[in-house]
């Protein structure tokens, strides 16, 4: 009689997967385990589907290398990867009821409370399980919680662009600290800054408003509150003391929205607003003397700490300042 060979279920051939995915980014792993895993992967074309699946929805989360931390999911698979050998195949099966929720597409239960953050100089794009995609700035951090009824981004630190998919239905909502920003299918801008919240519109409308309490939004409660209809190409800015609107030229949106391809540009800026906005994107605290702080600057630099550098290098060699370094703290001020 011919040998029967018994195919392997998808279930076994997913979990053996996300455990060898999970074993392969260990910083032990062994040639013999990497010959291993080589010959269960030839071992049947299942093996090679199940792998490619599961890899292409980690690689999903960790493209952007360290500056996504998918809270939920990504640390899971980086503890798995770490232990060593007889811890990692435990937590690697905990990571595979993650890695086949996504396979499943039982997004809901994934992404609620699903925290992404990105440390100074680092940009991530992450794709949203609507269709939406959200991109996160230098020093940045965001917590998603989608329901069936609402889809609710929370920008708990930092600057984020959204583009969001059309789903009238199931409104999408951002939220940082008091402010809501109530969208449907639209492009705009979120910066949580120190003196309040700063919106920028580049495609489509948002409704903006300030609330007194801390609540989760809906479009009851925004009725209740004073609100701001912003289309394409105007700004607001939410403070305590209320909101500005004003209407910017698109050369000027996209200016402010340039850090998405990873570059600030200046046009005549006080040289104390163009350090506060290079600072984002350097663990240097620069300051200002009082001396230079109204010198006008222009240029485009880098949004990481080289773009800091560059600064640095023009002010001191081009402008002829005064530029001391002490450890961290970098003082700017015109020569004596």
């Amino acid at each position: 009689m011919n040998e029967v060979h018994r195919l392997p279920s998808v279930q076994r051939a997913r979990r053996e997967a996300s455990e060898w995915i999970a074993r392969l980014q260990s910083d032990d792993v062994t040639q013999q385990e990497r010959e291993q895993f080589e010959a269960w992967r030839s071992a049947h074309p299942r093996h090679v589907v199940a792998y490619d699946d599961l890899m292409s929805t980690w690689q999903r989360f960790a493209s952007a290398g360290r500056t996504v931390r998918a809270v939920s999911f990504g640390n899971a698979m980086q503890e798995a990867s770490r232990v060593k050998h007889g811890r990692w195949r435990a937590l690697a099966a905990a990571a595979v009821t993650a890695v086949l929720a996504i396979g499943c597409g039982w997004w809901w239960q994934l992404q609620q409370g699903t925290a992404f953050e990105t440390g100074i100089g680092e940009h991530a794009s992450i794709a949203l399980p609507d269709g939406s995609r959200l991109e996160l700035n230098s020093a940045s951090k965001i917590r998603v919680d989608f329901t069936e009824g609402a889809r609710i981004i929370r920008l708990l630190e930092g600057e984020a662009f959204f583009t969001v998919a059309h789903a009238p239905e199931r409104p999408f909502w951002v939220v940082a600290d008091r402010t809501w920003v109530r969208a449907v299918g639209t492009a705009f801008n979120v910066h949580r800054r120190n003196d309040g919240v700063r919106v920028t519109v580049s495609e489509g409308r948002v409704k903006v408003g300030s609330v007194s309490t801390r609540q989760t939004p809906s479009d009851t409660a925004m009725d209740q509150v004073p609100v701001s209809l912003l289309g394409v190409g105007q700004q607001a800015d939410l403070r305590i003391a209320g909101t500005s609107v004003r209407a910017l030229p698109m050369p000027q949106v996209e200016r402010e929205i340039s850090w998405r391809g990873g570059t600030v540009y200046f046009d005549d800026r006080p040289l104390q607003e163009v350090v506060a906005e290079i600072g984002r994107y350097t663990p240097l605290q620069i300051e200002v003397g009082a001396g230079a702080h109204d010198l006008k600057i222009g240029g485009t630099f880098q949004t990481n700490p080289q773009g800091a550098e560059a600064l640095l290098t023009m002010l001191e060699d081009g402008l002829e300042l005064d530029v001391q370094r002490e450890g961290g703290r970098v003082h700017v001020d015109s020569r004596q």
